[in-house]
């Protein structure tokens, strides 16, 4: 980039934004979007000695508006926020609730299988707040993959394996459909299986 403080004087604008933040802007091309025209014009020097003069404060107006109020408003306490919900844990372990298999990049039968064969499954308990993603160290001797077509996608899916969830330890068990890749599932509070 060159300096063009040795170029033919070309003609500046000092322009404007919704922030009254300052810059030069040349004065024979439109503004851009969300800048307005302030009012000086001449070669950049005079331009920029000019911003020099008016722009004493560069934070952001709303920056500036926002600082302001804080200083004139009184310090209050910040109140805990309340925790009324109880814990993920105790939600999950009560009943059954929705459930999917998430594979990625796609959820099809065979990376399911592949997916249980190394002992590893993630589920998703969809009816939490965002859904609930949890890696399940696979139980082969708990689980059950009688009845299901993994080639076509189609037949029951019982699904049983160990995690820590928030600290606590917690069996994961879990029915799912191979078409649909969902089904019901809880956990179980407890000492993980050795």
């Amino acid at each position: 980039m060159s300096d063009d403080s040795d170029d033919p004087v070309e003609v500046y604008r000092v322009v404007l934004n919704h922030e009254e933040q300052y810059s030069i802007w040349p004065a024979d091309r439109d503004l851009p979007p969300g800048w307005r025209d302030e009012g000086t014009v001449g070669p950049k020097a005079d331009c920029l000695a000019h911003i020099d003069q008016v722009w004493t404060d560069m934070r952001p107006l709303s920056l500036r508006q926002y600082m302001e109020r804080m200083a004139n408003e009184p310090v209050t306490e910040e109140a805990e926020p309340l925790d009324d919900e109880e814990p993920l844990v105790d939600r999950l372990s009560r009943g059954d609730h929705p459930v999917e298999v998430v594979i990625r990049p796609e959820r099809t039968g065979p990376a399911l299988r592949e997916a249980i064969e190394r002992g590893y499954v993630f589920i998703r308990f969809t009816n939490t707040r965002g859904g609930t993603e949890l890696g399940v160290r696979i139980d082969a001797t708990a689980s059950s993959v009688d009845g299901a077509d993994f080639d076509t996608a189609t037949g029951p899916v019982h699904l049983a394996g160990d995690l820590t969830l928030d600290f606590v330890p917690v069996r994961c068990i879990a029915d799912v459909d191979l078409a649909t890749m969902s089904g019901t599932g809880r956990l179980v509070v407890g000492e993980p299986a050795a």
